[in-house]
C-alpha cells in the first residue's frame, strides 16, 4: 500500500513538473511573439523616419499594445520562474521601450540639424542593438531552463 501511494505521489510530482514546464514554455513563446511584433513595428518606423516621414499614429498605438503584451507575458513568467528568466524578460521589455523612446527622439531631431539628428539616430541604433543582445540572452537562458529536465518548479 505504501509503495502504491509513493508511486502515485511521484507520478503527481512528475505531472506537475511537466505542467509548470509547459506554462513556462507558453509564456516564453508569447513574450517572444510580442517582442518580435514590437521590434518589427520599430524597424518599419525607423525606415520611415530615416526617409523624413513620421511614425504613424496607428503604428505607435500598435507598439504600445505590443509592449503591453510583453508586460503581460513577464507577469505570467513571474508565476512560473525561474527568477533569472523573469529578470531577463523584464529587461527585454524595458530595453524595447527604451529603444522606442530613442527612436521618438530621433524623429523629433530629424529636422533640427545634421549633427543633432545623427547623434539621436546613433543612440537609437545602439539601443536597438542592446535590445537584440538582451533578446539573445533571454533566448539562451530560457532555452537552458526549458531543456533542463531537472529544472526545479519552485
Amino acid at each position: 500500500m505504501e509503495a502504491a501511494l509513493a508511486q502515485v505521489d511521484r507520478q503527481a510530482a512528475t505531472g506537475h513538473q511537466q505542467w509548470v514546464k509547459e506554462q513556462r514554455q507558453q509564456a516564453c513563446a508569447k513574450l517572444l511573439d510580442a517582442h518580435s511584433a514590437a521590434e518589427d513595428t520599430l524597424k518599419r518606423a525607423a525606415v520611415a523616419i530615416r526617409r523624413g516621414e513620421q511614425f504613424p499614429a496607428a503604428e505607435r498605438d500598435a507598439f504600445r499594445g505590443q509592449v503591453s503584451a510583453m508586460q503581460s507575458c513577464t507577469s505570467q513568467l513571474a508565476l512560473w520562474g525561474p527568477e533569472a528568466v523573469v529578470v531577463l524578460a523584464q529587461v527585454l521589455r524595458a530595453a524595447t521601450a527604451d529603444a522606442a523612446q530613442a527612436l521618438k527622439l530621433a524623429e523629433q531631431e530629424a529636422g533640427q540639424g545634421a549633427v543633432e539628428s545623427e547623434v539621436r539616430w546613433q543612440d537609437w541604433m545602439e539601443r536597438s542593438e542592446h535590445v537584440t543582445d538582451v533578446r539573445t540572452q533571454f533566448l539562451d537562458r530560457a532555452g537552458e531552463v526549458l531543456r533542463d529536465p531537472d529544472q526545479p518548479v519552485a
